[in-house]
């Protein structure tokens, strides 16, 4: 399970916090996309992507630490 936002989400986020991006699939299974920061997230429907924190390092960071 990703614990994260939805993609459609990421405007809550500072534009230099790092994600990894997950694709939805059709039967709930979620499978890793790409990381970037948000600033240059370009996703075609955001509704299909999931986002997962990390920081520079790659560790996985709470939702909160990352809003804005």
């Amino acid at each position: 399970m990703i614990r994260g936002i939805p993609a459609t989400e990421s405007h809550n986020l500072h534009p230099e916090q790092w994600v990894n991006i997950y694709e939805l699939g059709i039967a709930g299974d979620a499978e890793f996309y790409d990381c970037c920061q948000v600033s240059d997230l370009d996703l075609d429907d955001p509704s299909e992507y999931r986002l997962e924190l990390i920081d520079e390092a790659g560790k996985l960071m709470p939702v909160g630490e990352a809003l804005k």
